[in-house]
């Protein structure tokens, strides 16, 4: 073993954010922050990785060379994610000879952690909005939640996504915040303004000739479409230019909260606007971003906020919402508005339409923004938590 290899930080991850069909992690949020993040440690060559994962689950088709793979002992049960994170995975944790042992969503991690352990929080959502979805009440939830503030207890060294989510941890479950590290996400590289062929060519597959505004994410309550479908029609009787759309993309026809929301567009009277994208896959993304005229994000809450990074990352202007961490998250280089008023969020909507000025210095502003996010940023950060925490498991 060579100087350098010995020098190594040793460091275990849970990958099972990796894996499809873990907790609807793989596509999502965490799932997408799991990716890249793993790949960009694995471009280092300070960190030698080994990426535990769960055994009754294939394994992801892409591991970064290098990184050594384990599999958790199989836990044969229903329940087998919760029940593993007091048992099997718990185990794996205190048992590592590693440096480090990383958990990248703190609902995912043991109650009880080692003290080299790194937890990331990447919100606490279900803590503060558990009433607007039906489940605070139940048992299953109480149980959850009281084994995350454990997690978050135990933990000497937690990771969040911003420092607003900082605040949230440290404010209900009263940690430390010295012990809490504010690492910004980071914008894939694959978001980049786009050929104005493929461009073309995406409007035209659509049907989105006229312009459009774009929104991108659920509908759940939290993203605050209906306050959208509002603020549009706001923004077309102020004066929109001819046959503006309004285009939402991602699965969205087998939500709960679908009918309302086309019965929404409905009593606005927006049926003639409204244009329903469904799924768009991954790889035509940066396409969308970059061929709509404006992204708006109503959101209500969010632990970071990448959709509207990515628009401007593809040159897309944004008006937005500064719920939660947004507002830390896009800074001045978007339009905002109030999270609770349509008339403002469309007035906003209607300004940037239609001023050719408004929308090139958004744009502008947009793309030197989103450039200072990346995954190689976030790494980096990381492992400065991680050598606090490798400090703290040899104590």
């Amino acid at each position: 073993m060579s100087a350098r290899e010995a020098a190594r930080l040793r460091v275990s991850i849970d990958a099972r954010a990796l894996q499809a069909g873990f907790r609807e992690h793989a596509g999502r949020g965490i799932g997408r922050y799991a990716v890249e993040l793993v790949a960009a440690l694995a471009r280092r060559d300070d960190l030698a990785l080994t990426l535990w994962f769960e055994p009754a689950l294939a394994l992801p088709e892409a591991i970064p060379a290098g990184a050594a793979v384990r599999r958790y002992a199989r836990m044969p049960l229903p329940m087998r994610d919760r029940l593993a994170a007091l048992t099997t995975v718990a185990l794996a944790a205190h048992a590592s000879g590693d440096d480090v042992v990383h958990f990248l969503a703190h609902g995912d991690a043991p109650p009880l952690l080692p003290p080299r352990a790194v937890v990331t929080v990447h919100d606490l959502i279900l803590e503060l909005m558990g009433e607007r979805y039906g489940t605070s009440h139940t048992p299953g939830y109480r149980v959850a939640r009281a084994c995350e503030a454990s997690t978050m207890r135990s933990a000497r060294t937690l990771v969040t996504d911003s420092a607003v989510t900082r605040d949230d941890v440290v404010r209900l479950h009263g940690v430390d915040p010295a012990r809490v590290h504010v690492v910004h996400l980071g914008v894939d590289a694959a978001f980049r303004v786009p050929d104005p062929a493929a461009v073309a060519a995406l409007r035209t597959r659509l049907g989105l000739a006229a312009p459009f505004v774009l929104y991108v994410g659920g509908i759940d309550e939290r993203k605050n479409v209906t306050m959208l479908v509002d603020a549009f029609a706001h923004a077309r009787a102020l004066g929109l230019p001819p046959g503006t759309r309004l285009a939402f993309a991602g699965r969205m026809d087998d939500a709960p909260e679908w009918p309302a929301l086309r019965e929404r567009v409905r009593a606005r009277g927006l049926d003639d606007a409204f244009a329903p994208l469904g799924f768009v896959a991954g790889a035509e993304l940066p396409v969308l971003f970059g061929a709509a005229d404006l992204f708006a994000f109503p959101s209500l809450y969010e632990g970071f906020g990448l959709p509207p990074l990515e628009a401007m990352a593809c040159g897309t202007p944004v008006v937005s919402t500064t719920g939660g961490s947004l507002g830390e998250v896009i800074g001045d280089a978007a339009r905002t508005a109030p999270a609770d008023d349509p008339r403002a969020f469309g007035e906003a909507i209607a300004a940037v339409m239609g001023d050719d000025a408004t929308r090139a210095t958004l744009r502008s502003r947009g793309l030197a923004h989103a450039a200072r996010f990346t995954w190689d940023r976030t790494a980096e950060a990381t492992v400065a938590a991680y050598r606090i925490a490798a400090k703290a498991g040899r104590a």
